[in-house]
């Protein structure tokens, strides 16, 4: 059993219930992504994104387009193949201290170190066939760029980006709006252009200074949207994630709900998924069915 699974058996002990933040309004960036800003902050101070889901799913269309490529990339998430992604990460400062963004080594090395067990299942969850390997490291000191507004970070990514839609670019910055990160969907990488790649508050590295929010979870959440994944909470009770295996729920959860049941009758919310929005001690799995999605996703849009 993983640790994190460990300490979620402890705290089922004592199932914690909270109320859910009411959405005043999104801020609409490009194509794919949506930064969702609220009335009341969530727990810590701090708000995951919000991607939001397109009217028409592009990836569906492609497999309806090309059946047997799409059995084949579902097929490779459990065939124990793997994909290794070439991951830079780009760290932007406005000086040279760690408050002023400058992550040390070990920050990095932790954070892929978190990405290959989230997503090659030994944390508790599938095997989604995805492995990453560190290409580089940038630093640029920056302070406009550092102090980071939501959607005005092109700029940035053009000077920045390396490599085409097949290789992740991860940018550590200090947020606005108490934002964890956000990033762009795969089916619109082709469309955003230099725009496609993670963004992530660098206080959520591994190592970090965000409490419930600092073991490097933001970015396994935000590289799921990578791979075309939606959250798990997406449509409510009807199950709008268009993943056949994650229970519905009717809003994001927070914290660490043990046992909560938002959609009854259709098993308990998925709390531990990585496309929730629960703490970071709480999340520990993709499914098999995301894991399927995910390589769909690389085989549409991704594969070079």
């Amino acid at each position: 059993m993983s640790f994190k699974r460990i300490l979620l058996a402890t705290a089922a002990a004592s199932v914690l219930v909270i109320g859910f933040v009411p959405v005043a309004h999104a801020a609409r960036l490009e194509a794919g992504v949506c930064i969702e800003r609220h009335q009341q902050p969530g727990p810590e101070g701090r708000l995951r994104d919000l991607v939001e889901k397109p009217q028409v799913d592009q990836l569906r269309a492609w497999i309806k387009k090309h059946p047997k490529l799409a059995a084949e990339a579902a097929a490779n998430a459990s065939s124990g193949s793997t994909v290794t992604v070439q991951t830079w990460v780009h760290v932007i400062r406005k000086d040279l201290t760690v408050a002023g963004g400058n992550v040390p080594d070990r920050w990095i090395r932790d954070q892929i170190t978190v990405l290959n067990r989230s997503f090659g299942g030994s944390t508790g969850g599938a095997n989604t066939g995805f492995s990453f390997a560190l290409a580089g490291v940038t630093r640029t000191t920056n302070a406009k760029w550092f102090d980071l507004q939501g959607g005005e970070d092109k700029q940035m990514k053009r000077a920045l980006k390396v490599g085409g839609v097949e290789t992740l670019n991860i940018y550590t910055a200090n947020l606005s709006h108490n934002l964890l990160g956000y990033a762009y969907l795969a089916q619109d990488a082709a469309k955003v252009g230099v725009l496609d790649g993670v963004v992530v508050h660098f206080e959520s590295l591994p190592g970090g200074n965000f409490a419930i929010y600092s073991e490097g979870d933001t970015a396994t959440h935000e590289v799921g949207h990578w791979f075309d994944l939606f959250h798990t909470f997406d449509g409510g009770c009807a199950g709008g994630d268009l993943v056949a295996d994650t229970a519905p729920e009717a809003s994001p959860a927070f914290n660490c709900p043990v046992g909560r049941d938002t959609c009854v009758g259709d098993g308990l919310d998925p709390i531990t998924n990585f496309m929730d929005y629960t703490q970071d001690s709480c999340m520990f799995e993709f499914t098999a069915g995301q894991a399927a999605r995910m390589q769909q996703a690389w085989a549409a849009f991704r594969t070079p």
